[in-house]
């Protein structure tokens, strides 16, 4: 089946993102007296703002002061953002180039809001890239729920079954599998299991390989 378009997640597979806003999370909950454990932060990647809120609530307790240090946490990543850039993941301005001569289409699906996204993608000066952008706070139904893809799919003018799909977490993988999307998953901080990475259709270590074969993968 050839591919018509491509999706993005964007943290941790377009940007190593996920790292870094762990980092920070962890050193602003060091910075009011908390013990934040990395396995307790990377159990969060690819879940909603609310659902993270509620993972790390019921990890330290009802005293955790979430708001307070999420708030501190997103000031020490723009802080790090500004000094040294945003952080891209290995291969991602190839890939874009080389889906861009082919002309594919490409679009976007991401948990976060939209407003921190424009901010991402205009500092990353790839915002022109995406024909379709979705974000966490335009869906009633967020990943793992595949409302996000579809709606991506339809702005893009195809069908899901026609996407090729690349993602770094089980709920994107989940999502995107769910809507009939082929999905690629690129490793990141997560573990996946057995059962979701029955659900891609390929893993590849990094989206610099994926260039290597792109001419594979899109048919």
């Amino acid at each position: 089946m050839k591919i018509k378009a491509v999706i993005f997640d964007m943290d941790g597979t377009l940007f190593d993102t996920e790292r870094l806003l762990s980092e920070c999370f962890i050193e602003a909950s060091a910075k009011e007296g908390w013990t934040l454990e990395w396995d307790t932060i990377i159990s969060c990647i690819g879940t909603t703002y609310e659902e993270t809120e509620r993972l790390l609530m019921k990890a330290m307790g009802k005293d955790f002061p979430y708001e307070k240090i999420r708030r501190m946490s997103i000031d020490l990543f723009r802080r790090h953002a500004e000094k040294n850039g945003i952080p891209f993941k290995s291969g991602v301005l190839r890939l874009l180039n080389c889906l861009n001569d082919r002309k594919i289409p490409m679009g976007l699906a991401t948990t976060t809001k939209r407003s921190e996204v424009v901010e991402l993608l205009t500092a990353a000066g790839i915002i022109d890239n995406f024909a379709s952008i979705v974000c966490g706070d335009e869906v009633e139904n967020n990943k793992p729920h595949p409302e996000i893809y579809y709606k991506v799919a339809k702005n893009l003018g195809f069908k899901a079954e026609d996407i090729l799909v690349f993602e770094d977490s089980s709920h994107g993988i989940i999502s995107a599998a769910a809507a009939g999307a082929r999905v690629v998953w690129v490793p990141d901080l997560q573990h996946i299991d057995d059962a979701v990475r029955s659900k891609c259709y390929s893993e590849i270590g990094s989206l610099d390989a994926v260039c290597d074969r792109l001419g594979e993968l899109i048919g």
